[in-house]
């Protein structure tokens, strides 16, 4: 379990916790009353959320307000997410290239955007970094504009030994995070690499599918989807065995011949394709990340049991019986001990042994046989040094076996990860298609928005002829999200839509809503509820967009008419 808590501006990390603003960071549980506080638009969700559920700092970076939300799981480790609110006026840098990159500069210049971000661990104590935009040492860094549409720029996670932050959690926090403040739409560009390969190539070729997938981000790009797909089904299926063949020419064939030979050796299952070997390399990969507070648990994408480190096993056992640690390990020891003789014995071969015969043989030099049999009834699957022990049921037997298999002294899952991806996947050319493939968007759509009895809108402005065909000649920026109660009038959505777009964009900070409705004006005294459906688009026309502002649109491109 972890919580957001408030944390008092010091330098010491001194915190308040309130026990009514907790969350559950394991799942990001949130408590209805949150939820209801931030049951508006993003420009007022993110108002709420630094008053309620952060603390202002005593410093600015770049003339920015800062404010820290504190982050702490069970195990009193403290984690700062902060907050900086960029407003575009006072903004040495308006424009947003990250909105021209996704797309977007089309969209209007909001008047503000927030940057989340969490530092690198050491500096966890430190004031944030003024130059914190640059730093390639971030965990996490989000921007988002007041608009709701925002930019995943970069994701790293912490170390596997950290027990707070891997990869797969600061995803899982950064999508959890965005949903509660109601963001619209999310893109994510260049942020997921392990070395200089990309994890959407990895992740397409293992599960069929880029990593980002997992949270519902799509991809969105100048290929379609399908010739996308194609690619990765037809990479996934490129053999092991033909690898081999063709690296023969290559100056690293003997390594990847034994990354291949070695992790054949250590699966359970046969290891027939190119998918089934980066399967079972990133199952190993994150095994310290699934098994630090429990027993080895199967991966439920390929059925392989993740092996559990030898401290971890030990100090699992001891929390469940009377025997004390150095005990423990005696007997495991022995036991690899057995199975190496055994090994040895049938020259090399993965024959396993049965249960009674490592039973019988440590017999010989333990005398507790309750202490025998608690030991191997816990081994499930765990290592020790470059040995992977496994327990199996024999099908033929129906009998519990055990084997042992040596893994090589160089052996780094994500080292060889790398070296599959970077050397033999370069064979394909198909390859760079799935490489350039770096650009994916999320969005959450407005109708799926349940807000209590409120009704939730989007209000878009419908600019004159004349504003068209002169200052505002390109595709239409996105409506803005309003809430408003079914039984008001459209009279009171007049002024609820004037008020959201003067706050949100510096093109409309004096414009004046006159009409519901584009060709059709809707008569004032209508009722909201029997006009507009839940997530409805509604055209507003008005008079007062500042054309003659530079911040127009977030790519700039009032300088390209001169």
């Amino acid at each position: 379990m972890a919580s957001i808590v408030l944390r008092k501006p010091s330098n010491l990390r001194k915190n308040r916790i309130n026990p009514e603003k907790l969350f559950l960071y394991d799942n990001f549980a949130i408590p209805d009353f949150v939820k209801k506080a931030l049951s508006g638009a993003f420009r007022d969700n993110i108002r709420v959320f630094l008053h309620d559920f952060a603390e202002i700092q005593n410093y600015c970076v770049n003339g920015m307000p800062v404010w820290c939300t504190s982050l702490f799981t069970e195990n009193d480790v403290v984690c700062p997410l902060y907050t900086v609110e960029e407003t575009v006026q006072d903004s040495p840098a308006p424009f947003c290239n990250y909105c021209e990159l996704s797309g977007w500069g089309h969209h209007f210049v909001c008047k503000r955007k927030y940057h989340f971000i969490i530092p690198a661990k050491a500096d966890w104590n430190e004031p944030l970094d003024r130059g914190f935009a640059e730093l390639e040492s971030l965990k996490l860094y989000g921007l988002v504009h007041c608009n709701g549409f925002g930019h995943l720029v970069c994701i790293h996670g912490l170390k596997y030994n950290s027990n707070f932050f891997g990869a797969e959690d600061s995803m899982e926090f950064w999508d959890r995070f965005c949903t509660l403040l109601r963001a619209r739409s999310i893109s994510a560009d260049h942020v997921s690499r392990r070395g200089s390969v990309e994890l959407n190539l990895i992740h397409g070729i293992a599960y069929g599918k880029s990593w980002l997938a997992k949270w519902g981000y799509r991809f969105n790009g100048e290929i379609t989807e399908e010739k996308h797909n194609a690619v990765i089904r037809y990479l996934s299926k490129i053999s092991l065995d033909l690898i081999i063949s063709n690296s023969m020419s290559n100056r690293n064939a003997n390594r990847i011949k034994s990354i291949i030979d070695v992790y054949r050796k250590c699966s359970t299952n046969p290891l027939s394709t190119i998918r089934d070997l980066l399967k079972f390399m990133l199952v190993l990969d994150s095994r310290i990340d699934m098994v630090a507070n429990g027993a080895p648990k199967p991966n439920s994408e390929t059925g392989e049991t993740i092996p559990m480190g030898f401290e971890k096993l030990v100090d699992s056992m001891r929390k469940s019986c009377r025997w004390p640690a150095r005990r423990l390990e005696h007997v495991l020891l022995v036991i690899v001990d057995l199975l190496k003789e055994h090994k040895n014995e049938d020259l090399g071969r993965d024959c396993g042994v049965s249960r009674q015969q490592l039973r019988d043989g440590a017999r010989r030099s333990i005398g507790d046989t309750g202490l025998i049999d608690f030991v191997l009834k816990s081994i499930n699957c765990f290592m020790v040094e470059n040995q992977i022990i496994r327990r199996a049921t024999n099908p033929l037997s129906r009998l519990a076996e055990f084997s042992i298999h040596q893994c090589s002294q160089s052996y780094n899952s994500s080292v060889d990860v790398w070296t599959v991806c970077e050397n033999v996947m370069t064979m394909w050319p198909e390859t760079k298609l799935i490489l350039e493939c770096d650009h994916f968007v999320k969005e959450w759509p407005i109708e799926d928005r349940v807000v209590g009895q409120g009704l939730v809108l989007e209000c878009k402005v419908l600019p004159s002829f004349d504003e068209m065909e002169g200052q505002l000649g390109r595709r239409l920026s996105p409506g803005e999200v309003v809430a408003v109660k079914p039984w008001m009038t459209v009279a009171d959505l007049k002024k609820v839509a004037q008020g959201a777009l003067r706050d949100t964009y510096s093109v409309m900070d004096e414009f004046e809503v006159s009409q519901i409705g584009g060709l059709r004006k809707i008569e004032n005294d209508k009722v909201v509820g029997s006009v507009f459906e839940l997530g409805a688009q509604v055209w507003v026309r008005g008079r007062g967009l500042d054309l003659s502002t530079h911040l127009r649109h977030e790519d700039g491109g009032w300088k390209m008419k001169g």
